[in-house]
């Protein structure tokens, strides 16, 4: 359902929130990609990051705050926000040329993958330096 609401381009902000400090908090910036998977399907979609809003020590009025300002373009239900009631973290990734896909990048030997994790990091190849 939200793969089919962000390449509708009714759902422009990716929310994350959580207790602790965990992926993405931290590591996802302006001009990452952000590939997106049906739950236990392929892939579906691709976006740049536009922007990212961070917030630590989060209390239950300000995740209140976050439904009201952000919700409309988050598109989460009233039982997501409901029970991130006592986050302390919010990732908001504001999402930018979404394009449909049905390939990502292989992320199964990454560095901490996990087949229960919701979030994957894929390191960015360096830069060559010019001899």
């Amino acid at each position: 359902m939200y793969l089919h609401l962000i390449l509708a381009g009714r759902k422009r902000i990716e929310v994350r929130l959580s207790q602790n400090r965990v992926a993405p908090f931290g590591l996802v910036s302006p001009g990452d990609t952000i590939y997106f998977k049906a739950r236990s399907g392929g892939f579906g979609a691709r976006a740049a990051v536009a922007s990212v809003d961070e917030i630590q020590n989060l209390t239950p009025p300000l995740v209140a705050m976050l439904f009201r300002r952000y919700n409309a373009f988050a598109c989460g239900s009233a039982a997501f926000w409901r029970a991130k009631q006592i986050a302390r973290f919010a990732t908001l990734i504001h999402l930018a040329d979404v394009r449909p896909i049905s390939h990502g990048p292989a992320y199964r030997d990454s560095p901490g993958y996990s087949p229960r994790s919701s979030w994957i990091v894929l390191r960015r190849p360096s830069a060559r330096r010019a001899s």
